[in-house]
């Protein structure tokens, strides 16, 4: 089901959040509420099966604010946080998205590769480097017309589907802007990614070949 919420004297952003039932406490009392915290006009919750990427795309659909944004179910916000990536995109209309680094928590470092918390610094935008490797998250604020043009996410990858939309974001010409002291933070309450059957080398080699990494 795809639950949709709307607020009234808000930032014209949806929040979209592809979610699933086994993380509904740690989402209703410490995600949602710090999104909500931070005032967007939309919030769209879907928890039907699927993948994440299939989850997005078709949240997508029911959104209807001049921003998006993606985020985890896993995600907590300082209550500043969509204000300075909304200023961001407002002051610089050159720019396309803005993004920033994260904290990452980790609750059982047994079974992520991390082996116990980490940061994930914030990194001011490039191209070049980004050919390279992946710097900016989902969690990240696109204007809706770039989003629609670049095409979204791509279904038929297995992984690293948010690096190959930046990865033609920037190919078709559209800039990422940093903002830095907005850190998030990313609680890693199970495996999740590192779980599934989906080989990364795999996964960044079909990234670099659509894109001509190499």
């Amino acid at each position: 089901m795809i639950q949709k919420y709307k607020y009234d004297d808000s930032l014209p952003i949806s929040v979209i959040i592809p979610h699933s039932q086994n993380r509904k406490y740690f989402f209703e009392e410490f995600v949602l509420p710090s999104i909500e915290s931070n005032c967007p006009a939309e919030i769209i919750i879907n928890d039907n099966e699927g993948l994440a990427p299939k989850k997005r795309m078709d949240g997508f659909k029911e959104s209807t604010q001049e921003f998006i944004i993606y985020s985890d179910n896993d995600c907590v916000y300082p209550q500043s946080f969509l204000q300075k990536y909304y200023d961001c995109l407002i002051n610089n209309p050159e720019i396309s998205f803005t993004y920033s680094g994260y904290k990452g928590i980790v609750l059982n470092p047994q079974t992520h590769p991390m082996r116990g918390n980490f940061e994930i610094p914030t990194i001011e935008y490039d191209s070049q480097r980004l050919r390279q490797g992946n710097y900016i998250s989902t969690m990240t604020l696109i204007r809706r017309e770039a989003f629609i043009d670049s095409g979204g996410f791509d279904l038929n990858l297995k992984r690293l589907q948010d690096w190959d939309l930046w990865l033609t974001m920037s190919e078709k010409g559209y800039k990422g802007k940093a903002v830095f002291n907005n850190e998030f933070f990313a609680f890693y309450l199970d495996e999740g990614i590192t779980s599934n059957s989906n080989n990364e080398n795999e996964a960044y080699m079909a990234v670099a070949r659509k894109h001509k990494l190499f």
